[in-house]
């Protein structure tokens, strides 16, 4: 990967030019270079993999920027990638997270093994929870299908084309429910006694809400649940990536450039450069144009079209500004790594949870949905929330290698951060959170704050300034039902193309949208080789 590269003349030998080497990016580089197309990545930092990048933050440690965790990949892309043959090493987890309510609650663990994980919720949580547990991953798996959770290559559908073809009035009902209703009004159906199923309740809600800005009992939060909680073939089960989630994207930068491709580092694109109406290249800061048959931006929609387009407004459609505009991008939380100098240890009534070393692992800590839907609109009158949920891990439980020897590392993600506070307030309100955040946790693992050797605290103002995402949102373009399936392409009939001709787009911003799936970028290679660079 050339970091100094400075050749002054405009290239012309290129097929692809791809802004952005976030995981997507390069997903679509490595289909486009093993089909022997001349492709070149243009990264803005100094690591690829974007906010699936891992690097050193804290001292000794190599820590995940954004993702941390990797669900199962359809199969198409599992082939076309091949991780494995490129030095990728998986880590499997017997228990993949373990989910911790208030206080009186009882824990729920996700384990691998389906028979353990059926029998923990009928002794733990009892029969109705199990049944319930059942038959809620049941009810996911069809709206999961249409809505193409794992398929690779679909053009993207409308939800009037998806009621159209429900193969009967309750599958309609259903996809009325997933689109427009509230999360709660799912959990509702499959565990509706607040008391008995606590912890699974806690857990629902909490699924429904981290890549949005909706609290659970909002309506339309029922899509993300969904979203969230689908399985594909395969069960649903996560993995760990030895060496944490960057290590895929360094491995997919490896299979590019070993199949003639180019990574150039710290090299940010100031603008996309149309000529007779058809993008034909990219400006370099620095001044440099590089040409080729085909653009592709890794980045969300304003980006690319409101910032690496602000010279070209006039001559874009005023209908695809004004909606790309009207996407609703927000990241309301607060992101924190640490570093630790030894495995904290759970307290009080979760003491017993300490004799099992994969519990520790982590999962959520997450309060009741009422308390959630109440933080939701505190974050929402510009305040912090009094009871915060966070996604929270000690990593190096499954992988030693992240942190130094006598050393563990810690991520967290807490909700509802106020994001749309004035700027003069933003960095008060962080800080606030952060403690808020440690405090938290400090119910669970008394002698977490303590262990802190260093930490780093990043916001969605972080994530915009190092990642170049449109309000510091990770997912480009919320889960909200009027975001994805065909809202999510600019075309029609295509899930990439854009009306400007030679520009395409391969990042979440696209069908099927946002996680760790590869399926954005590979399906725009896809697209590219069956279309505008199948010959040449």
């Amino acid at each position: 990967m050339d970091a100094s590269h400075t050749d002054a003349s405009p290239r012309t030998d290129l097929d692809a030019i791809v802004i952005g080497a976030g995981h997507n990016g390069l997903a679509t580089a490595a289909v486009l270079a093993g089909a022997g197309k001349r492709v070149l990545v243009l990264e803005k930092n100094g690591y690829v993999g974007g906010m699936t990048g891992t690097r050193e933050i804290l001292t000794g440690c190599r820590n995940e920027v954004g993702a941390s965790c990797l669900f199962p990949l359809a199969k198409e892309v599992e082939a076309a990638l091949d991780f494995e043959g490129n030095g990728v090493e998986f880590i499997s987890l017997p228990v993949m997270a373990i989910n911790l309510p208030g206080p009186g609650g009882k824990a729920l663990l996700f384990h691998a093994n389906p028979l353990r994980q059926l029998a923990h919720v009928l002794l733990d949580h009892g029969p109705s929870a199990m049944l319930g547990f059942v038959r809620m991953i049941r009810f996911c798996q069809y709206p999961a299908e249409v809505m193409d959770r794992f398929t690779a290559g679909r053009l993207p559908r409308s939800f009037e084309e998806l009621l159209a073809e429900a193969p009967s009035d309750a599958a309609r009902e259903q996809l009325e429910l997933v689109f427009r209703g509230a999360a709660m009004d799912v959990v509702d159906r499959f565990f509706p006694d607040e008391v008995k199923h606590r912890t699974l309740r806690a857990l629902l809600a909490f699924a429904s809400v981290q890549s949005t800005y909706k609290g659970p009992y909002s309506p339309g939060s029922a899509f993300c649940l969904v979203y969230t909680m689908a399985l594909n073939g395969s069960g649903g089960l996560m993995r760990r990536v030895k060496g944490g989630m960057g290590s895929l994207c360094e491995a997919l930068a490896r299979s590019i450039e070993a199949k003639g491709g180019e990574i150039r580092l710290k090299q940010p694109v100031s603008r996309i450069v149309v000529e007779a109406g058809r993008a034909v290249g990219v400006e370099l800061r620095g001044g440099e144009v590089l040409r080729a048959r085909v653009v592709v931006s890794n980045l969300d929609k304003p980006a690319t079209f409101l910032r690496l387009l602000a010279d070209e407004q006039a001559s874009l459609p005023a209908p695809l500004l004004e909606r790309v505009r009207s996407i609703e991008h927000k990241g309301a939380w607060v992101h924190m790594l640490f570093k630790l100098d030894g495995l904290p240890a759970y307290g009080g009534e979760w003491a017993g949870l300490n004799g099992n070393l994969h519990a520790r692992f982590g999962g959520a800590m997450v309060p009741d949905p009422e308390q959630m839907q109440a933080s939701f609109e505190a974050c929402q009158r510009g305040e912090l929330p009094t009871e915060i949920p966070i996604a929270f891990q000690i990593p190096s439980v499954e992988d030693p290698t992240l942190a130094p020897p006598g050393h563990h590392i810690a991520s967290a993600y807490g909700f509802f951060f106020p994001c749309d506070a004035p700027d003069s307030e933003r960095g008060k309100l962080r800080d606030e959170m952060a403690e808020r955040v440690i405090d938290r946790i400090s119910r669970y693992l008394p002698d977490f704050r303590e262990r802190i050797v260093e930490k780093a605290v990043f916001s969605s103002d972080h994530f915009a300034a190092m990642h170049g995402a449109t309000n510091g949102d990770f997912t480009h373009g919320l889960l909200h039902a009027d975001q994805m399936l065909a809202a999510r392409a600019v075309v029609e009939g295509s899930a990439h193309a854009t009306p400007l001709p030679g520009l395409y787009l391969c990042g979440s911003s696209c069908h099927p949208g946002p996680g760790v799936t590869f399926l954005p970028g590979y399906g725009c290679a896809k697209e590219l080789l069956g279309g505008v660079l199948a010959q040449g």
